[in-house]
């Protein structure tokens, strides 16, 4: 053998063992970025339903807040009226000094 054919040989060897170390590099950042893939879709599954869930809450929290308000404003509304019935039944003359009742 000449030392040609022994630089060839080495050059030969060391490709594959460079190329054999690339490849295994290259499975293994393929498979932790499925990995992480998989994780990452998994969050964005949980974030979507956290999210539609709160939503709901939220829905209903407002639906609520109308019906304080409209019950809110309801009783504004017979309290004004009732405020109204009494200075209205102190201005009358009250018949044998009696207080009237409200009915």
């Amino acid at each position: 053998m000449d030392w040609f054919t022994g630089i060839s040989i080495v050059a030969i060897a060391a490709g594959v063992t460079i190329s054999l170390v690339v490849l295994v590099a290259v499975g293994s950042i393929r498979r932790s970025l499925n990995e992480a893939s998989a994780r990452q879709s998994q969050q964005i599954r949980k974030l979507t339903e956290t999210v539609a869930t709160l939503s709901a809450q939220n829905q209903a929290a407002q639906t609520r807040i109308q019906q304080l308000t409209d019950a809110n404003r309801k009783m504004s509304d017979e309290l004004t009226a009732l405020g109204e019935r009494l200075s209205d039944a102190d201005t009358v003359q009250r018949v044998a000094g009696t207080a009237r009742l409200l009915h």
